[in-house]
């Protein structure tokens, strides 16, 4: 208990960072989900549960990558840069829109976390 205690006081900002940027990206697609499944249910409209399932579906994957990633596996850190790569792209596909611009701005800075020094230098001391 000690160890993971110590090992979280010497996170570096970065890696923080793009832990908490991945909880609340993934937080939100299940977030999303699991109310528009709840209000599906109740207003006996099923046409758009397989939608709603799928969003909260894609939210648990991405919220077991950024737990791998907390947990310094070579995989979660992969994956995070892959979805903030993918959240980049489509923010520039999309740049007309100001909610584009605020994900490309955090999402950019989420990537540049993930690849800063600080955080593959914490990551492989990890291993």
């Amino acid at each position: 208990m000690e160890n993971t205690e110590q090992k979280t006081d010497h996170q570096p900002i970065e890696f923080r960072f793009a832990a908490w940027w991945g909880f609340i990206f993934a937080g939100i697609f299940i977030l999303y989900g699991g109310v528009q499944i709840i209000l599906g249910v109740l207003d006996n409209q099923y046409h758009e549960l397989a939608q709603s399932m799928l969003f909260a579906a894609i939210g648990i994957a991405l919220m077991v990558v950024v737990y791998g990633y907390r947990a310094l596996r070579t995989w979660g850190w992969y994956g995070l840069i892959g979805v903030n790569a993918l959240i980049v792209l489509f923010a520039l596909i999309d740049i007309t829109r100001y909610e584009s611009v605020v994900l490309l701005v955090i999402a950019a800075g989420a990537l540049y976390a993930l690849l800063s020094r600080s955080t593959r230098q914490y990551l492989q001391s990890g291993r």
